[in-house]
Parts: structure tokens; C-alpha cells; sequence
């Protein structure tokens, strides 16, 4: 399910945690990668990286946007699978087992929550690119 902190789906998630159900988080930097053409604009998380929430938090525990957005999900117990084809961000994103984020930095990151999906199936389907019909 894509989840990030333009897009937490508290809803979602607390019914998966009473079904038993487990979430597993994707696209958890909003997808910065995707083509121009599939991002919209104001109301595109493209650069959730770059919050300054995300940012601050980032500096305080001398971490990456990356590595706080990762702990973000993980310190909730739900399985995240970013996305990097460079060898030296996939073993940084494999370094966030070794701090946690404080209540209030969750409550921050919790409350950049703006509803923004970075993945739209229609625009998706719509690209040039997509290979199901």
C-alpha cells in the first residue's frame, strides 16, 4: 500500500492491525523517480524528501530524509520496500536499525499527512510505458 507522510492512511491501517493483516509500505519517498509527466503538479509528494519536517528530524539524528522516512515505517511495524538502483543508497537504506524517532518526531512526520497519492492508477495506465492491458 503506499504509505509516506503525505499519505499515512491511519484508517486503513488500524483495520489491517484488527484483521491481523499485515501492510507492507511502498513508495515511501513519494516517488521522486517517476516521469515528469506523471507528477502533478502542487499536489504531488515528489519532494517529501526535501520537507523541511523531514529534514529537521533528518539533522537531529544525523541521519538521511531517506533513513527517517524508512525508520517511520518500520518503528510502526510495517514492512517498507523502497526503491534504489544506486548501490550506495541501497546499504544506506539498510542503516536504520541502530536509532528511533521520538514520539514527537513521529507526531510531525504524522502530521504532514496531506492525503497525496504519488501513484495513480489512472495515470499510470495512461503512460506510454505500461505494459498491461
Amino acid at each position: 500500500v503506499e504509505l509516506h507522510p503525505y499519505m499515512v492512511q491511519t484508517d486503513l491501517m488500524e483495520y489491517c492491525k484488527s484483521k491481523n493483516i499485515m501492510l507492507t509500505a511502498y513508495s515511501p519517498f513519494g516517488s521522486p523517480g517517476r516521469p515528469s509527466e506523471l507528477k502533478r503538479g502542487e499536489a504531488d509528494p515528489h519532494k517529501l524528501l526535501e520537507d523541511p519536517v523531514v529534514a529537521d528530524i533528518a539533522g537531529k539524528h544525523r541521519r538521511s530524509p531517506a533513513q527517517v522516512l524508512l525508520r517511520y515505517h518500520v518503528q510502526q511495524g510495517i514492512p517498507v520496500i523502497p526503491k534504489s538502483n544506486k548501490p550506495h543508497h541501497i546499504l544506506e537504506n539498510t542503516k536504520i536499525f541502530d536509532f528511533s524517532l521520538t514520539e514527537e518526531d513521529m507526531a510531525a512526520l504524522k502530521g504532514l499527512d496531506r492525503g497525496w497519492k504519488a501513484c495513480i492508477l489512472e495515470e499510470i495506465k495512461a503512460h506510454p510505458y505500461y505494459p498491461f492491458e
